[in-house]
């Protein structure tokens, strides 16, 4: 089976990758993470204009209808170039509400998300539920032709400038009963909305979502009690084989920068490269992430063809957080002291691969999965 780039998706990475490196250095990367927003507005509608935000929303709706290998495509660009932004959060909303919302909903918030005049973003997690739906406890009360809502979610990305949190919710039954939750588009600026920062190591910007009696419409719901549950599991699914891309590429970087640097550092009077345990080292280095390139556009592939895909997907998130991980460590072994000085580039990338490896199910969320359904 062929995995290679057609000529159309090799455009679209090359033109990402000198658009990022004239338009996000490492200058801008460092602005952008000790800014309070995390993100550029101008950056972010330029972007828009490429066509980026809306790869995967139909023509219909103001974007470019590709398909998820594009999307894999940029967001390897993007890690390659550990740009800050709520990239992901947005596509995971689009993903959401793509999957389920009506009609009116869904052209109101995707021509905004297309146009780059919208932050999505998805609030699912909360101090007793981890990326299963299953278990919120966030309370929607329905009163007349509104719910009230009332609870907390955690580790929301860029609530702070996001124009709809796409909030789950249970409107009815105890944790573990699926069929009693909802999904609602709740617009940030309602009443009853309180927001507060997590300090992460990762310097992403999340928050905690406090809600006290806010008042969401009934024709803002996504998706009504029933199939809630199942539609964010197949968007995890698609979500968590684009962040592997997104990994795939923050590896991909730390590589280069490392046979780069191997090259020039000098000891004993030669290049460090020259010395056979580090040229090993390397080679380790290059087939990890030949390894999670591979199993990550298998998955993505599967998807973006409506293939069954839940043991590659096991498979590439398990492959890929791990592979990664080494990447990082050796690329610090290698660099030496400077690996983990904050004025380098190289923190950029290992912080970022160790966040990413953490969410969407570890390694060992998959691999238990993976066993699961393999009968072990």
């Amino acid at each position: 089976m062929d995995f290679a780039l057609n000529d159309e998706q090799e455009m679209l990475k090359k033109s990402a990758s000198d658009f990022l490196k004239s338009e996000c250095p490492k200058s801008v990367v460092r602005q952008l993470e000790e800014s309070d927003s995390g993100y550029s507005g101008q950056l972010w509608k330029k972007m828009a204009q490429l066509g980026w935000m809306g790869i995967l929303i139909p023509e219909e709706y103001g974007g470019v209808g590709r398909t998820l290998i594009e999307e894999a495509v940029l967001f390897e660009e993007f890690g390659r170039a550990a740009m800050p932004g709520p990239m992901f959060a947005t596509l995971m909303g689009t993903l959401v509400v793509l999957e389920g919302a009506a009609e009116g909903l869904k052209k109101n918030l995707l021509t905004r998300v297309a146009a780059g005049d919208l932050v999505l973003t998805l609030a699912i997690d909360e101090p007793e539920a981890a990326c299963d739906p299953r278990f919120v406890i966030t309370r929607a009360t329905r009163k007349g032709g509104a719910y009230a809502l009332s609870g907390t979610k955690l580790f929301v990305p860029f609530a702070h400038i996001a124009g709809c949190l796409l909030v789950v919710v249970r409107t009815a039954g105890a944790p573990a009963d699926g069929k009693g939750v909802a999904l609602l588009a709740v617009d940030a600026e309602t009443p009853g909305i309180k927001l507060t920062a997590i300090k992460t190591f990762a310097h992403d910007k999340q928050f905690q979502v406090d809600f006290d009696g806010a008042s969401v419409s009934s024709d803002r719901a996504v998706r009504k009690p029933g199939g809630v549950v199942s539609m964010i599991n197949a968007v995890f699914e698609k979500a968590t084989a684009v962040q592997c891309a997104s990994m795939v590429g923050g590896a991909q970087q730390e590589l280069e920068m490392t046979a780069e640097y191997t090259k020039k550092r000098i000891q004993f009077g030669r290049p460090i490269g020259t010395f056979q345990a580090v040229q090993h080292r390397l080679a380790d280095m290059f087939i990890d992430v030949q390894a999670a390139r591979l199993t990550t556009y298998q998955v993505v592939w599967r998807l973006s063809e409506g293939i069954p895909a839940a043991r590659e997907l096991a498979i590439a998130k398990a492959v890929t957080g791990r592979a990664c991980q080494r990447v990082a460590f050796s690329a610090q072994q290698l660099h030496g002291g400077i690996g983990v000085d904050m004025d380098g580039d190289l923190h950029f990338y290992y912080l970022r691969e160790k966040a990413l490896e953490l969410t969407l199910g570890t390694p060992a969320d998959h691999l238990k999965a993976l066993a699961a359904m393999i009968g072990a």
